[in-house]
C-alpha cells in the first residue's frame, strides 16, 4: 500500500528533476548562443577590416592585397552560419505568426516543437550535404588565396597552411553551418520539452 504522502513526494521529486534539467539545458543554451554570437561578430569584424585595408591600400598606392577579394566573401559565409545558428537561439528567425496569434501558448509550444524537429532535419541535410560537396570539389584551389598560402608555408615552415589556398576550409562554412543549426534547433526543443512537463517553468519558453 503506497501512501498519499509517498505519491506527492515521488510528484514532487519528478518536478525537480524537470526543472533541473530545464535549467541545465538552459545553461548549454546560453553556452552556445554565446559561441553563435562571438563566432557571428568576430566574422563581421574580419570582413570589416580586410574590406577597410583594401579599400585604403587601393585609393593611397593604387595596390589591393591579391586576397582581399576572395577572403572577405569566405569569411561573410562563416558569420551568416553562425547568425543563423544565432538567431534561431533567439527565435529571431523569419517566420509568419498570423495563425500562432490566435493559438493557446501550450499549443503554440508544440508547434513550435514540431518546427525545431523539422530544423534539426534540414540542418543534419545540410551538414551532410556539405560534406559531399567539401570531399568532392574542396581539393580546388582558391584562386586568390593560393599565393597567399603558398607564401604562409614558406614563412612559417608549416605545411599545414597551404590548405589554406584550397576550398577545403571555405567550403566546410555548409558542414559548421548545419551543426551549429542542428545543436541550435535540438537545444530549442529540449528548452521547450522541459517547459512543457513543468508548471513552474512553462511561462519562461513558447
Amino acid at each position: 500500500m503506497q501512501w498519499p504522502w509517498e505519491n506527492f513526494r515521488l510528484h514532487r521529486m519528478q518536478q525537480e528533476g524537470v526543472v533541473i534539467m530545464y535549467h541545465t539545458i538552459q545553461w548549454l543554451a546560453k553556452f552556445f548562443t554565446r559561441i553563435f554570437a562571438g563566432g557571428a561578430s568576430f566574422s563581421m569584424i574580419v570582413l570589416f577590416l580586410i574590406v577597410f585595408v583594401n579599400s585604403v591600400r587601393r585609393y593611397t598606392i593604387g595596390k589591393s592585397l591579391e586576397w582581399g577579394e576572395e577572403l572577405p566573401v569566405f569569411v561573410a559565409i562563416y558569420g551568416i552560419m553562425f547568425g543563423v545558428a544565432w538567431a534561431y537561439m533567439q527565435d529571431r528567425h523569419i517566420r509568419f505568426t498570423m495563425l500562432i496569434g490566435f493559438l493557446p501558448a501550450r499549443l503554440t509550444r508544440y508547434l513550435y516543437m514540431v518546427v525545431d524537429l523539422i530544423m534539426v532535419a534540414t540542418g543534419a541535410l545540410l551538414a551532410w550535404s556539405g560534406w559531399l560537396f567539401v570531399t568532392r570539389r574542396g581539393g580546388i584551389e582558391a584562386s586568390g588565396l593560393i599565393s597567399l598560402a603558398k607564401n604562409l608555408k614558406a614563412a612559417t615552415g608549416w605545411d599545414q597552411l597551404i590548405w589554406l589556398g584550397y576550398m577545403y576550409p571555405y567550403q566546410a562554412a555548409m558542414v559548421a553551418g548545419g551543426a551549429m543549426l542542428t545543436i541550435a534547433a535540438i537545444l530549442k526543443f529540449a528548452l521547450r520539452w522541459s517547459a512543457d512537463r513543468s508548471p513552474n517553468v512553462a511561462e519562461e519558453v513558447l
